[in-house]
C-alpha cells in the first residue's frame, strides 16, 4: 500500500470506529479533555503502525484494546485506587448501532447538547442512560450524593426538553 491508500484506509477505519472508541473513553476518563487526549494517542499509534506496513486484522478490536491500555496507564500513573474502571462496562455494540440508526431519536444532537453542560452532568447521562445504571450506582461510581445526581440529571433533562425544537428532525420520539 502506498501512503495515499494508507491514509484512505485509516480515514475509513477512523470514521467507522470513532464513536465507539470515544464513548468507551469518555466513560472511563476523569474528564472530557483526558478522554480526547487518550483518543488522539490511540489513533496516532494506530496510524504509525499502518505507516510501518503492519496489518491489523480487526481494527476495531485493536483500537478498543489500545484504549483500554491507555486508560490503565493513565490511572496507574496517577496511583489512584478507586477509579471509574470499577464495574463500568462498554455498551452493547448492537444496541448502540440501533440507537444511532433510529429515525425517531436524534442521538448525536442530544449528546452534543449534553457536552455543552458540565462534565459531571455528561458523565451522569453516560452512566445512567448509556449503561443503564441506577441513580444510586451512578452516584457511587462518580463519588457524588444521590441527590446531586438526581438534581443534575433532572435539570439537564428539563433544559434539553426546553431546547429541543419542534419538527421531525428534532423529535425525541417518533409519532405513531
Amino acid at each position: 500500500m502506498n501512503e495515499t491508500e494508507i491514509k484512505q484506509r485509516f480515514e475509513q477505519i477512523y470514521n467507522s470506529t470513532y464513536d465507539y472508541i470515544y464513548k468507551y473513553l469518555i466513560c472511563k476518563a476523569d474528564s472530557q479533555e483526558n478522554a480526547e487526549d487518550m483518543l488522539q494517542s490511540v489513533y496516532l499509534a494506530f496510524y504509525k503502525r499502518m505507516l510501518k506496513g503492519e496489518r491489523v486484522l480487526d481494527p476495531k478490536h485493536y483500537l478498543l484494546r489500545a484504549a483500554k491500555h491507555r486508560v490503565a496507564d493513565y490511572y496507574s500513573g496517577r496511583k489512584q485506587t478507586d477509579s471509574l474502571d470499577d464495574g463500568v462496562e462498554i455498551v452493547d455494540e448492537k444496541a448502540l448501532e440501533s440507537l444511532e440508526k433510529d429515525d425517531c431519536y436524534v442521538y448525536e444532537d442530544i449528546m452534543r447538547g449534553l457536552r455543552e453542560y458540565d462534565e459531571v452532568t455528561y458523565r451522569i447521562f453516560q452512566l445512567r442512560f448509556g449503561h443503564d445504571y441506577t441513580i444510586g450506582k451512578t452516584a457511587k461510581t462518580l463519588g457524588l450524593a444521590e441527590s446531586t445526581v438526581k438534581s443534575k440529571m433532572y435539570r439537564a433533562l428539563k433544559k434539553l426538553k426546553n431546547e429541543t425544537r419542534e419538527g421531525e428532525r428534532y423529535a425525541l420520539f417518533g409519532r405513531s
